[in-house]
């Protein structure tokens, strides 16, 4: 099950969002949670909640979300509604101030800078933009290692690198 770290991250995204009603919607969510494991992995070597992700539709989706969302909307944390037409997104709204103890000073303001940058986008945007080579090599529901966020952009093909890459085919022939 999800860690009480990863619920501590989501209700302070939510309770972030209270004065945006509607900005922020499941894709939002879950673009800002992984971006902040992402980040968090690239950083520090493991990702901020432990959290596990799956491919899914609009990309990235942490395996525990529903879970963790219903859990705290049982706890009275927090309020979901649905949207009222197809095309807009569910509102999630904070209905207590999450438990600030959990997380770093630092893991708080680099949520809040990804929750800044994942907002300027349409949900349709921010989905594009983790559409990386790591998304694209998963299968639909296939879990989406965060370790592999490092191999996530190729790097550039030098004429080096082409030189080590056929001699280092040549000596497999060779031998």
């Amino acid at each position: 099950m999800a860690t009480e770290k990863f619920k501590a991250l989501v209700h302070f995204i939510i309770h972030e969002c209270r004065e945006h009603p509607g900005k922020l919607g499941a894709i939002r969510l879950n673009k800002v949670l992984w971006y902040a494991d992402a980040i968090g992995y690239k950083i520090n070597g493991v990702s901020v909640t432990g959290e596990t992700y799956v491919k899914r539709r609009k990309g990235p989706v942490p395996s525990h979300i529903l879970a963790i969302l219903r859990e705290m909307m049982d706890e009275g944390k927090i309020l979901i509604q649905e949207p009222k037409h197809q095309y807009n997104p569910r509102n999630f709204i904070s209905l207590e101030s999450p438990d600030h103890g959990i997380l770093s000073d630092d893991e708080k303001e680099m949520a809040r800078s990804i929750l800044g940058s994942v907002c300027g986008y349409t949900a349709n945007e921010i989905s594009e933009l983790t559409d990386d080579a790591i998304w694209d090599a998963a299968v639909e529901g296939e879990d989406i290692p965060i370790r592999a966020t490092l191999a996530a952009r190729a790097g550039e093909i030098t004429d080096e690198i082409l030189q080590w890459a056929n001699n280092s085919i040549a000596a497999r022939q060779a031998a």
